[in-house]
């Protein structure tokens, strides 16, 4: 889904937001859990940004998005060029373990344009790990500086 169509998700991508990352290993403050949908409105303006959604019915059960300009690609040492950045991806917990996650970052990936691909996600994101080495992530770059998330992963284009 493009940027303009994203603007009309955004309390729900801030729900969703605010139960997930309000958890383990997270536990952002519930305020801060539900910025990632501001974030996510600021993001929309980055070039080739996408977002991939997973609905029941009319409410939002998982979101991932992201864009191309990646800034990881320099915090892992490796030069950047087209590369893209998954942002976010995030389901309910009572959802989980029906394959949304896998869905969605395979939806997102699938349209995503640019290079080889990176996200940052926290060492004890066990799912979120799984998901990711499963489906050719590497890490590349642990920097425990970056409070939430200091695990940086690549994976190439394919």
């Amino acid at each position: 889904m493009s940027g303009s169509q994203a603007a009309t998700y955004q309390s729900m991508v801030a729900e969703v937001g605010g139960r997930v990352f309000t958890g383990p290993p997270w536990c952002e403050p519930h305020g801060f859990a539900r910025s990632v949908a501001v974030r996510m409105l600021v993001d929309l303006h980055q070039p080739g940004f996408v977002l991939a959604l997973a609905m029941d019915g009319e409410q939002v059960c998982g979101f991932a998005y992201g864009h191309l300009a990646s800034r990881l690609a320099a915090l892992a040492g490796h030069p950047s060029a087209d590369d893209f950045t998954l942002k976010e991806l995030a389901v309910l917990p009572e959802t989980r373990g029906q394959g949304i996650g896998t869905r969605l970052h395979d939806s997102l990936l699938a349209v995503a344009c640019g290079g080889p691909r990176w996200l940052a996600t926290h060492p004890a994101a066990t799912a979120a790990l799984g998901l990711g080495r499963k489906r050719g992530w590497r890490e590349v770059a642990y920097l425990p500086e970056r409070a939430m998330t200091p695990l940086i992963m690549r994976k190439a284009r394919e």
